[in-house]
Parts: C-alpha cells; sequence; structure tokens
C-alpha cells in the first residue's frame, strides 16, 4: 500500500510537469513544408495586407515633407594634354593630335582637380551654400558638415567612353544647373593656371640660363678681340700661309723677310692654342644660345597662352522634373518592409504568448 501511494504521488507530480514543458517548447506556428507556409499566410493575409498597405501609405504622405530636389548635369571630355608650343614648334614632332579626345588618364585628372579646395570653395562662396545649406560657419564641426553636404550634392564621375559627368543636386533647378556649369567653367580656369604657373617657373629658369649665356659669350668675344688685336684673326689659315712664305724666305735667304715672319709666328704660336680654345667654346655657346631662345620663346608662349583644357558635350539645363525624392518607390519600399515587419511578428507571436503563459 505504501509502494502504491509513492507511485501515485510521482505519476501526479509528471502529470502536473509535463503541460509546462509543452507551454515552454510551443510548436512552430507551421512547419517546413509548403502547404504550412500557405496554412500561415491564409490566417494571416488580411492583417499582412493592411500593415502593408498603411506603411506604405504613411511613406508616401511622409514623402511630401521631404524638399525636392533637381538635378543639373553637364558633360565633357578632357582635352588631350599638349603644350602650345607643340602646336606651333615646326622643329619637334608630336604622337598626340591636338584635337583629340582625352583618354582615361585625362578624366582621372581633371576628376582629382573637379575635387580641389579652390573649386569647392570657389562654389561655396559663391551660391553661398552657407546660408542654403543652413549651416553657421562658426559653430563646432561646420566645416565637416559643410563638406559632408557638399558630397551628399555635388559628384563627378568618368562615363563608359571615357567623358566626364558633373551632378549637382539642389532645391532650386537653376541653382543647380549654375552650379554644375560653373564647376566646367572654374575647372578649364583652374587646369589653364595650373600650366601656366608651371610654365612660367619653367620660363624663370631659361631665362636665368640664356643671362648667363650671354654674359660667357660676350667674355669670351672679348678674349678673342684682344687677341685678334695682335693680328690673328684666323689662326689656322693664317700659320699655313706664314709658314709657306717664312720657308720661301728660308730658301732665298731673305734675312729681312724671316725676321719680319719670325715676329708672326712667334705671335701665332704664343697666342694659336688660346684662340682655339677661346673660339671653338664660343661657336659651342652660340649654338646653344640658338636653341635656349628657341625653348625660351616655346615656354613663353605656354605661359602666355589660354587655350580651353575641356571639350564641353552638354551643359547643364535648368530641370523641370524632381529627381528626388522618388515617391513611388519610397512607398514600395515602406509597404514591402512593412509586409516583412508584420511576417516577423505573427512568426514570433506564438512564442512571445507561450514565454507569458510559463511566466505566469
Amino acid at each position: 500500500m505504501h509502494h502504491f501511494n509513492l507511485i501515485r504521488k510521482k505519476s501526479l507530480s509528471l502529470a502536473t510537469f509535463v503541460p509546462k514543458v509543452v507551454l515552454m517548447n510551443p510548436q512552430p506556428p507551421f512547419s517546413n513544408s509548403s502547404p504550412g507556409v500557405f496554412q500561415f499566410l491564409m490566417a494571416h493575409w488580411k492583417k499582412l495586407l493592411i500593415i502593408s498597405f498603411i506603411s506604405g501609405l504613411l511613406a508616401f504622405g511622409f514623402s511630401f515633407l521631404i524638399k525636392p530636389k533637381y538635378k543639373g548635369t553637364a558633360v565633357f571630355y578632357p582635352a588631350v594634354t599638349q603644350s602650345i608650343s607643340n602646336l606651333v614648334s615646326t622643329g619637334r614632332g608630336t604622337d598626340k593630335d591636338f584635337l583629340d579626345y582625352g583618354e582615361e588618364e585625362e578624366a582621372e585628372r581633371v576628376i582629382q582637380i573637379l575635387q580641389a579646395n579652390e573649386i569647392r570653395e570657389y562654389i561655396i562662396a559663391n551660391y553661398d551654400l552657407w546660408k542654403h545649406y543652413d549651416i553657421d560657419p562658426k559653430a563646432a564641426k561646420a566645416r565637416t558638415k559643410m563638406m559632408r553636404k557638399y558630397k551628399e550634392n555635388v559628384s563627378f564621375r568618368r562615363t563608359e567612353f571615357n567623358s566626364v559627368e558633373i551632378s549637382v543636386l539642389d532645391t532650386d533647378p537653376k541653382r543647380a544647373a549654375g552650379m554644375a556649369n560653373d564647376l566646367v567653367h572654374k575647372l578649364d580656369t583652374l587646369k589653364n593656371r595650373i600650366q601656366q604657373e608651371r610654365a612660367q617657373q619653367g620660363l624663370l629658369v631659361v631665362e636665368a640660363k640664356y643671362s648667363e649665356l650671354e654674359k660667357r659669350i660676350d667674355l669670351l668675344s672679348d678674349s678673342l678681340g684682344i687677341i685678334r688685336n695682335k693680328g690673328i684673326n684666323d689662326y689656322e689659315s693664317q700659320a699655313e700661309v706664314v709658314n709657306k712664305e717664312f720657308a720661301a724666305a728660308v730658301a732665298s735667304g731673305n734675312q729681312r723677310a724671316i725676321t719680319a715672319l719670325q715676329q708672326k709666328l712667334d705671335t701665332l704660336s704664343k697666342y694659336g692654342s688660346a684662340y682655339l680654345s677661346l673660339s671653338s667654346e664660343l661657336d659651342l655657346l652660340t649654338e646653344q644660345k640658338v636653341l635656349l631662345e628657341r625653348k625660351r620663346e616655346e615656354i613663353k608662349t605656354d605661359a602666355e597662352s589660354f587655350v580651353p583644357q575641356i571639350m564641353p558635350i552638354d551643359f547643364a539645363y535648368e530641370a523641370d522634373s524632381k529627381t528626388y525624392p522618388k515617391r513611388l518607390l519610397i512607398a514600395l519600399g515602406a509597404s514591402l518592409s512593412g509586409l516583412i515587419l508584420g511576417v516577423l511578428y505573427f512568426l514570433a507571436l506564438p512564442f512571445l504568448q507561450a514565454s507569458r503563459q510559463a511566466k505566469g
């Protein structure tokens, strides 16, 4: 009898434990089979549809609170990088045609220039973007905020045809087009200025070398002038003639002629080597002067010329339709998000209910 009561107590204890286990381990709302999924969707499709519809409707309504933005787009080809002196020079050729479009390297180079601080600061100041973007320039991290806003609205890219596309987004279509076109013009101006400044630096170096060369040539000319005053004008021909005359005088025994010719030979012997050295160096420096003078004129042409560095394809125009926001896409995205969240909620609901019952 004692054993029977013990077994009965254990059975009652197990019976009271089983429901709790079942509650703590609820069955999933549907199995992995397709019918289970279908049954789940059929059970909640109305609620899911309502959630999705309300999400899309709310998002569509809120999208009207977003200020529309318009896009201004300018497209151009970079010109081939070539100095103007190569174009006008007849003394040397080049494998690049002045009228060719720039390739990938030129496109990447102008994109780098478009990102320069000078161009960015020009656009910010010219269009008063501090005020337009409602950023206090004296506030903390004002520069960081401006850079972030500028990058959000201004972009550059190289197209598959190696042209460069400038895109500007703004709430004012006229401002968007103006900024895009001004970026093109400022790029052209800055690229020309960079090349001119580099050419001017090169011109200073060449002119300093040219001036130094002229001084050396003047010194050599003065030294040769002193030797010429000694009667040496053409050492080689003079030495040949005097030697022949001296030999003839010796053969004829003309002592007076021998004495006079000996003096000339002594002079030629004394100053001949100096004359040859100075004359040879003067000829060499004169040739260098001619080449340097030509180079100076070429660099001067580069330093003073302004030639367009871009080939415009399309300038930006004032857009008549907004680019952002796309309200339909926003509504569809919100509807899909609402649907996914609704499915997740109804999947988790049985587990949440079971957890509450277990705690209760």
